[in-house]
C-alpha cells in the first residue's frame, strides 16, 4: 500500500511465512514498490490530520440535515488520500442521481467541492482531490438515465476545474466537450454498450452530417488527455490511473460510433453538397489517424484491483476485443477504396458536379419587357411627337429653335474680347513660310 510507512510496519512483517524462495520474489517487489510511493510519517500524519479537520467541519455544517449523507459520500469519494474513491460512496451517489429531485444537489454539492480542492487554504486540496471529484462526476454522468447528464449540459459554464491542477484541467476539458455534445447530438454515446445497435445507423442523411463533427470533437478531447506524468507521483498514481481507465471505457463506444459513421459517411460523400462534402472529408482524415493514437491510450489501461474500475465493461476481455477492433479498422483503411485519399477524390467529385450543374443553368432573364414591346412604345411616342422614330431617321430631322441670347457664365470676359476683335484671315492648306515676319497685331 502506498501509504505504509516502512520504518513503523516492516520489523510486523512475518518473516517466518516468506522464508521459502519462491516469496522472496514477491518480498522484494513488494519493498521496491513500497519504497518507490511511500511517504514519510511526518507527510502521512500531517495529511490524515487535514481530512480529519476538513471531516470535522463538515459534520459541523451538514449534521442532522436531510442532504447529510449525499455530503458525507461525495466527502469521502474525494477526499485526499492516495486510494481511489470506494465504490460504496460512488453507487449511493449513483442512487440519488436517478432521483430527479436529488439531481440538482448533487450537482451543487460537486461544483463546491471542486472549488474547495482548488483553494490554497485547504491543506487537503491537492491533484489527487481533484482528479478524484471529476472521475465522481464522471461516474455519474454515465449512470442511471439521462436525467443528470442532461442536467449538467444545461451548466457547462460552472464546471471549472482548479486553474493549479493541470492534469484536471486536461480531465475538465474532456467532461465539458462531453456534455456539450449531449447537447448538440441528445444522446450520451459513450453510454452504449454491444447489447444494442448504434444510434448513428438510425440516422438520416442530414442528421448524420450534424452528429458526426461533435462526435469526433469529443473523442478527439479525449486522446488530449495525456495523463501518464501523474503516474510518476505516489500520491497521484492511483487517481491518475483510474481516470486513464474511465477515459479508455468511454473510448470504446465513442470509437465504435465513429467508426459506423464514417462507414455511412464513405459511401454517401459522393452525393452530398459541396460543403458538406468537403467538410466530411477533412474528418475522414482525422478519423483515419484515431485507431493508432487509441491503441497508444489502450497501452496505459490497468486492471490491478487497486486502480481498476469495477465495472463489468472494463475488464481484460473487453480490452483486448477492443484492441482487435482497432487493429481490423487499421487494415481497413489500407485497403482500396476505404483510405483517405478515395474519400477525398469523391468529395471533389462531388464539388465538380456542383460547378457543373451551375454552369447547365440556363440564363435568368433581367429586363421585364422585350424589344417588339420597347419599338411599340417608341412608335406611339414618334407619332405624339416627343421623340425621333428609329426606323426613318431621315425624316424626322430636329430643327433647332432660335430663342435669343443666352447667358453664358465668363468670368475673364473673353467672350467679349472675341466678339471684338477682328476676324483672323483663313487658313488656307498653303505650305508655310518659317522665315515670314509674323503678322502685326
Amino acid at each position: 500500500c502506498p501509504e505504509v510507512n516502512l520504518q513503523i510496519w516492516f520489523p510486523k512483517l512475518h518473516f517466518i511465512s516468506l522464508v521459502k524462495k519462491h516469496h522472496f520474489a514477491h518480498l522484494s517487489k513488494l519493498i521496491a514498490k513500497c519504497s518507490m510511493w511511500a511517504e514519510s510519517l511526518t507527510e502521512h500524519l500531517k495529511r490524515r490530520a487535514a481530512v480529519l479537520a476538513e471531516r470535522v467541519e463538515l459534520e459541523l455544517s451538514v449534521a442532522g440535515t436531510e442532504y447529510a449523507p449525499l455530503e458525507r459520500a461525495i466527502f469521502k469519494a474525494t477526499k485526499n488520500n492516495t486510494k481511489v474513491p470506494k465504490e460504496k460512496h460512488v453507487i449511493a451517489l449513483h442512487r440519488a442521481v436517478s432521483d430527479g429531485d436529488s439531481g440538482k444537489t448533487i450537482l451543487k454539492m460537486l461544483i463546491r467541492r471542486l472549488k474547495e480542492v482548488g483553494q490554497e487554504r485547504i491543506s487537503s486540496g491537492s491533484f489527487a482531490a481533484g482528479l478524484k471529484t471529476l472521475a465522481v462526476w464522471h461516474r455519474c454522468l454515465n449512470s442511471g438515465d439521462n436525467s443528470f447528464i442532461q442536467l449538467c449540459s444545461q451548466y457547462v459554464h460552472v464546471l471549472e476545474p482548479p486553474a493549479q491542477n493541470p492534469l484536471a484541467l486536461m480531465y475538465g476539458s474532456y467532461i465539458r466537450e462531453l456534455l456539450q455534445a449531449f447537447a448538440k447530438c441528445n444522446h450520451a454515446y459513450q453510454r452504449e454498450t454491444d447489447y444494442e445497435d448504434s444510434k448513428i445507423l438510425k440516422l438520416s442523411q442530414s442528421e448524420l452530417i450534424g452528429h458526426v463533427p461533435p462526435l469526433l470533437k469529443q473523442l478527439n478531447k479525449l486522446l488530449e488527455c495525456d495523463l501518464q506524468g501523474g503516474l510518476m507521483d505516489g500520491k497521484t498514481r492511483c487517481s491518475v490511473q483510474y481516470v486513464i481507465n474511465l477515459l479508455v471505457l468511454d473510448a470504446i463506444p465513442l470509437f465504435k460510433a465513429v467508426d459506423l459513421a464514417m462507414d455511412r459517411i464513405r459511401d454517401c460523400v459522393g452525393s452530398l453538397d459541396p460543403e458538406d462534402a468537403e467538410r466530411m472529408a477533412g474528418m475522414y482524415g482525422r478519423y483515419v489517424k484515431m485507431p493508432e493514437r487509441l491503441l497508444l491510450l489502450l497501452k496505459q489501461a490497468n486492471t490491478e484491483r487497486d486502480v481498476s474500475v469495477p465495472l463489468t465493461a472494463f475488464d481484460t476481455k473487453a480490452l483486448r476485443a477492443f484492441k482487435v477492433r482497432l487493429e481490423s479498422v487499421q487494415s481497413k483503411l489500407r485497403k482500396e477504396g476505404c483510405d483517405y485519399e478515395t474519400v477525398k477524390a469523391l468529395a471533389e467529385v462531388a464539388m465538380q458536379r456542383s460547378n457543373d450543374e451551375t454552369d447547365d443553368l440556363p440564363l435568368k432573364a433581367i429586363a421585364t419587357f422585350s424589344l417588339d414591346e420597347i419599338e411599340a412604345d417608341q412608335i406611339s411616342q414618334t407619332e405624339s411627337g416627343d421623340l425621333l422614330d428609329l426606323s426613318s431617321p431621315s425624316q424626322n430631322q430636329a430643327k433647332p429653335q432660335d430663342n435669343g441670347p443666352q447667358a453664358v457664365w465668363d468670368p475673364f470676359n473673353e467672350l467679349a474680347s472675341q466678339n471684338s476683335a477682328p476676324s483672323a484671315p483663313r487658313q488656307t492648306n498653303a505650305p508655310v513660310n518659317p522665315f515670314a515676319a509674323p503678322p502685326s497685331t
